[in-house]
């Protein structure tokens, strides 16, 4: 089911943030959705998990736009 940006935002905009030169994965964002599991919903972890990998991402609205594209994004 589809999940708030805002929801994603809180993992894509910490790997920019502790790493801004970062091109981070699928795999990153589902490494950081599972060391945060309680917090993080299983709606944004499927949402990660339908980006392509080894797709890499050089900025928050590059993800955002995949994110769109695989109607993963609520609203």
């Amino acid at each position: 089911m589809p999940a708030p940006w805002s929801d994603y935002a809180v993992v894509v905009e910490h790997i920019f943030k502790v790493a801004p030169q970062a091109t981070p994965t699928r795999s990153d964002f589902l490494d950081i959705c599972n060391a945060n599991a309680d917090e993080i919903s299983d709606d944004v972890v499927d949402g990660f998990d339908s980006l392509r990998e080894g797709v890499m991402f050089n900025t928050a609205d590059d993800v955002k736009a995949a994110l769109q594209a695989n109607g993963q994004i609520a609203g």
